[in-house]
């Protein structure tokens, strides 16, 4: 495997490490991450359109973002993809089976870049590693992000339960995106039919609150400034029920991270992580 990719002779920013989720849950996913004045977006899950008018309510401008990261093909992860790339002239990263279930190609976006798990790539300021989680997907990865600075992100949105390779990227960060999709109760008792029911519960679908809170004291270094409650259902979920789960979780284990609770229909604040 590639050795890790490290800046340690690169001049350090003084600038924060930010992040902000312009929506997330089952309409549509995406995430910008900042440093040193570089813009990336995890996900374009929603139209072209709707991207843009939510970067503008955070105050980013979508022509200054400067590459986008795929983590799989389904339509809440890569609705406004193409239209957004072709725009701004974006390079796209993605595996070789997120690209096989999608229609991009460099007839459609300028460029695409394949990635794999396990192989550390550059963009702009960020040493990047995809890791592969389990989804019921072609070939999809979470990520994890550092900056010059050893300030470090990391995002594991669909992934349908722990695995010890996703725990290990996920257990040194600074803010961490973990989905908290379904109160279990909720989606036993809910609309959804059986079979829907059994492939979001599944291994390859999605994580209960209780799995991630289950999940969380592995990951509680004393640097994580952020837990970000990431892709919350509208059907078998409710924020409160996520972040009290995460919450009791936080409390009993001492640590001070912040609980963000993302929602589908607006962007979180900014989060910054200084120096």
């Amino acid at each position: 495997m590639q050795a890790p990719l490290n800046f340690e002779d690169l001049p350090v920013s003084s600038s924060p490490l930010r992040a902000a989720v312009l929506g997330s849950g089952s309409g549509g996913n995406a995430v910008v991450v900042e440093s040193d004045g570089f813009r990336v977006l995890i996900d374009a899950g929603f139209s072209c359109k709707e991207l843009e008018r939510r970067m503008r309510l955070l105050g980013i401008a979508p022509e200054t973002i400067s590459s986008v990261l795929l983590t799989h093909e389904h339509e809440d992860h890569v609705k406004g993809v193409d239209r957004f790339a072709r725009k701004h002239k974006l390079p796209v990263f993605l595996t070789a089976g997120t690209m096989l279930g999608t229609v991009l190609g460099e007839e459609v976006v300028p460029r695409t870049v394949r990635i794999e798990s396990g192989r550390p790539f550059e963009v702009g300021p960020f040493a990047v590693e995809a890791f592969s989680i389990p989804h019921d997907a072609r070939e999809p990865v979470g990520f994890v992000l550092q900056d010059r600075a050893g300030r470090r992100l990391g995002l594991a949105g669909d992934i349908g339960c722990r695995t010890q390779l996703a725990w290990g990227r996920l257990a040194d960060l600074d803010c961490l995106l973990l989905e908290t999709n379904h109160d279990l109760e909720m989606l036993r008792s809910g609309p959804y039919p059986w079979a829907l029911k059994q492939r979001v519960a599944g291994r390859h679908g999605h994580l209960s609150n209780r799995e991630a809170a289950d999940g969380l004291p592995e990951l509680l270094a004393d640097r994580l400034r952020f837990v970000v409650l990431y892709h919350l259902s509208r059907t078998n979920n409710l924020p409160a029920l996520a972040g009290a789960e995460v919450a009791e979780t936080l409390a009993r284990e001492g640590s001070a991270a912040e609980i963000v609770i993302s929602s589908q229909f607006e962007p979180s604040s900014w989060l910054e992580v200084g120096a």
